[in-house]
């Protein structure tokens, strides 16, 4: 929330029962006083304007007529009061239309009745300076993002047209390969490994490009969740069996422990497998050969349900942390990058967490490793036996 702006003085207030000669004499030792208000209490009752006063005073007569009567019989008695939050484009209007004359003169600023201070043509074009100083500076933090948000797409176009390209060629080359040997009337049987590859590159090309649909359907608000019951436990089994070829190939090994509660969550639940294995994947890529990632899914003492990733990689710093959290961006850029993806993983499961209500926090360490935590909402832990029910 931006600071408030201060649209008046704290100018000492009278009572309605000082004296002329009294307010005289501060005028006339403080030049720039514009204005004195007259307050009961705490609540404004007249304005004392400068001009005014002392024209009456300097004639002739007007000082030893005035000089020992209260100042409630020359005030202005209904001087121009201002509420302390009215909105600075309002007061701007107010002031250079009907108000005209306040604008020179002064008014009288309160706070839920209650006065605070005078107003004067000074603090109006000092906030309004504020304010065009404060445009400024947000026109130049949206500048900076936006360049920002265009170097990260560019990036993420130039990263793709590798990503794209590599699962592309593999599978057009290995099908013009078996093509090939199938022309030249050798048996195919034995070129499975291929066939292999053509159907995990194709699966590589789809993750993609699902990944890239489900940003643009979060980002255009036309997500829905398919929500149904299942046991957390379960959920991060089934995610940690599919990700043991991914770890084994790297001597990985995945550890999972979980809290042993008796809570179904009702979520997404393809959601939620696709956040664990979004999660778990980043986990992998990044961990030394031959190290633990660990997986923890539990209720928490605030009665949501909890899953964990933790890892031993490399870490990061706090800036790159924050970069990671932004679509197209990767920890590691370039075209020559140690590990591949569109840089969307992460993004995607705050958006995901977002649209259960949910919070996904990371937390690392340069040198130890990094831990992701996503909290689902205490709401969506539902008992084993009332989760039943609701299905019936």
């Amino acid at each position: 929330m931006s600071k408030p702006y201060i649209i008046s003085m704290p100018i000492i207030p009278v009572p309605p029962h000082a004296t002329c000669g009294e307010v005289y004499e501060r005028f006339h030792t403080d030049p720039d006083l514009v204005a004195i208000p007259v307050v009961t209490g705490d609540k404004p009752v007249g304005l004392l304007k400068r001009i005014d006063f002392l024209i009456r005073l300097a004639d002739r007569y007007g000082r030893p007529l005035y000089e020992n009567r209260p100042v409630a019989q020359i005030m202005d008695a209904n001087p121009l009061i201002i509420e302390n939050n009215v909105a600075l484009d309002q007061l701007n209007r107010a002031l250079v239309g009907e108000n005209k004359d306040s604008l020179q003169a002064g008014f009288i600023v309160v706070e839920d009745g209650v006065y605070v201070g005078i107003g004067t043509a000074y603090t109006l074009l000092k906030v309004n300076m504020e304010r065009a100083e404060r445009r400024m500076k947000d026109l130049e933090v949206a500048r900076m993002e936006a360049e920002a948000a265009t170097r990260a797409r560019t990036q993420f176009l130039a990263n793709m047209s590798h990503e794209l390209r590599t699962p592309l060629n593999a599978i057009i080359g290995f099908a013009e390969f078996i093509m090939s040997e199938d022309v030249r009337g050798r048996d195919i049987r034995d070129h499975r490994g291929y066939i292999s590859d053509i159907r995990d590159s194709g699966k590589h090309l789809l993750s993609m490009i699902n990944s890239i649909l489900d940003l643009s359907k979060l980002e255009a608000s036309a997500f829905v969740l398919r929500e149904d019951y299942e046991s957390p436990r379960e959920i991060t089994g089934q995610v940690v069996r599919m990700m043991e070829g991914m770890a084994k190939a790297r001597g990985i090994v995945i550890e999972h422990k979980s809290g042993g509660h008796h809570f179904d969550l009702h979520a997404d639940i393809q959601v939620v497998k696709q956040v664990l294995i979004n999660l778990i994947s980043n986990a992998i890529k990044f961990s030394p050969n031959g190290s633990v990632v660990r997986v923890y899914d539990r209720l928490n003492r605030d009665g949501c349900i909890e899953f964990q990733i933790a890892d031993s990689g490399p870490g990061m710093t706090p800036d790159v942390m924050k970069r990671v959290m932004q679509p197209f961006v990767q920890a590691d850029t370039g075209l020559a990058r140690k590990h591949d993806g569109t840089g969307l993983g992460l993004p995607l499961v705050k958006a995901f967490m977002d649209a259960h209500g949910g919070a996904f926090t990371l937390t690392s360490t340069v040198g130890v490793g990094t831990t992701a935590q996503v909290v689902f909402p205490a709401g969506r832990a539902i008992e084993h036996q009332t989760a039943l029910y609701a299905t019936i």
